[in-house]
């Protein structure tokens, strides 16, 4: 009898399983899927290209705001070395163009080790929202608020996402511990009303601050990539802790 009941309880168990992994969410309709062969990483790069794409209105059931622009409630930046020691907060942002003018280039991948790193290009991201900023630029005085636009052009982007397993319903999924972002823009154009309050000042700051963009901009990105890691990070949960991982990537 004990080992009736042994097998009855193994069966329902299984039976469960069955019934979790055909309940779980699949990818949002129209995505593409890649199978881990020898092709996988090839294929990732149309399939995200093709998935990027589809997401730009949102999606819903998946918890995915527009990402054409995209929102975002409140970016921080602190540069705290010479010859920039700066404090920029940026709220209300909209990020135009980065999703329409993106493509993903190259694929390496270990995901034995949850481990997946991209190469891509953005044509053009443009951040336009509310700013407060106080510091010192090249041992100038810098303070402001109001309006500001900083644009990114032919900005080539590394992405290192970092994962770990865990399992649901005994069903196998990955989360992204960490998403860590690098930017190398060919460009970058910055704007800020109203600095010091007065519009000959702001003007004069705005143009030195656009003639010494690479100085400027190479002692800001690592905040911005940081900011950005964390909503790419959260953006991309959204889709990893409720699609199963055998669903994401086929075995």
């Amino acid at each position: 009898m004990s080992k009736l009941w042994a097998t009855f309880a193994s069966l329902l168990q299984l039976q469960l399983l069955i019934v979790t992994v055909a309940q779980a969410p699949d990818l949002p309709e129209g995505f593409p899927k890649c199978k881990r062969d020898a092709n996988f990483d090839k294929c990732l790069v149309d399939a995200v290209n093709v998935a990027i794409q589809l997401l730009k209105p949102g999606n819903k059931e998946f918890g995915i705001p527009p990402l054409e622009p995209l929102t975002v409630k409140k970016l921080v930046i602190d540069a705290g070395n010479a010859p920039i020691t700066l404090r920029q907060t940026l709220k209300n942002v909209k990020v135009h163009d980065m999703i329409s003018t993106s493509k993903i280039q190259r694929y390496r991948t270990d995901l034995n080790k949850h481990l997946i790193i991209c190469d891509s290009k953005t044509d053009r991201i443009e951040m336009i929202g509310d700013y407060e900023m106080s510091g010192r630029i090249l041992l100038l005085p810098i303070t402001g608020t109001g309006r500001a636009n900083i644009t990114l052009v032919n900005t080539k982007i590394e992405h290192r996402l970092i994962g770990e397993p865990y399992e649901k319903d005994g069903v196998k999924y990955m989360r992204l511990k960490e998403y860590r972002v690098s930017f190398d823009p060919k460009r970058v154009y910055l704007k800020f009303e109203n600095l010091f309050n007065d519009k000959t000042l702001s003007e004069g700051m705005n143009r030195f601050l656009n003639e010494n963009w690479e100085v400027v901009f190479n002692e800001l990105k690592v905040g911005y990539a940081k900011s950005f890691g964390i909503i790419f990070r959260e953006l991309s949960n959204k889709l990893f802790e409720k699609v199963p991982f055998d669903s994401i990537f086929l075995s």
